[in-house]
């Protein structure tokens, strides 16, 4: 595949589409079962996005933000980031922590512990699925995270997937919401499979020819 010009059949977008559903709606039953709250998800979008536009596929790019970023590896690599309001980072710190609502004021060390645990938690999770569905051996490097902008965070994003040399233009990405209704908290679930394991998934699934 030239990953400087990604082209995908509506076929093929909707066989991606599958597989994003299963996987984020597993990792929306682990936030879930962390939490001990409903949590609601959005059907995931799936879209091809040139960098250079990354950081408009999540609104309120000014705000501040938490992201948690891990890099998937194994059969089919990528990146996966969970972004939510500093203020929402800091609610969910509460509920992970045990704490009364509003106790959390910043994010000390203990804080952010919690909360990358929770990235890795809900992508392990997330990936869980996809290997059960596909028969691929997926799995996610350590956690990383960044407080700033969303679309800080998103450019710096769209600046690493560039230097891997894989997604030299475009990107697929498949984006979910993730809501706690009663405390109005929301989170942005992002995956970004390199290019290449878009075959390797099409292929898992139903013996497809590489993507041209």
């Amino acid at each position: 595949m030239n990953p400087a010009c990604l082209k995908l059949t509506s076929e093929q977008l909707d066989a991606i589409r599958e597989i994003a559903n299963i996987g984020t709606g597993h990792a929306a039953t682990a936030l879930a079962a962390l939490t001990d709250w409903r949590i609601g998800m959005h059907v995931p979008r799936v879209d091809i996005v040139p960098l250079s536009h990354f950081i408009e596929i999540i609104c309120g790019p000014e705000t501040k933000a938490i992201g948690i970023y891990l890099a998937v590896e194994g059969d089919a690599p990528g990146h996966v980031a969970f972004l939510m309001s500093q203020e929402g980072a800091q609610r969910m710190a509460d509920r992970l922590l045990g704490l009364p609502p509003g106790t959390t004021k910043g994010l000390g060390e203990l804080e952010c512990s919690a909360l990358m645990e929770l990235g890795n938690i809900i992508v392990s999770s997330f990936l869980v699925a996809i290997g059960e569905l596909t028969g691929l051996t997926l799995f996610t490097t350590p956690p990383a995270l960044a407080c700033d902008a969303t679309a800080s965070i998103l450019a710096s994003l769209a600046s690493m997937l560039a230097a891997t040399g894989t997604l030299q233009k475009d990107a697929l990405t498949i984006v979910t919401n993730l809501e706690q209704g009663e405390s109005d908290l929301e989170g942005f679930f992002l995956y970004v499979p390199e290019s290449q394991s878009l075959s390797t998934f099409l292929n898992a699934l139903y013996g497809e020819r590489p993507i041209d």
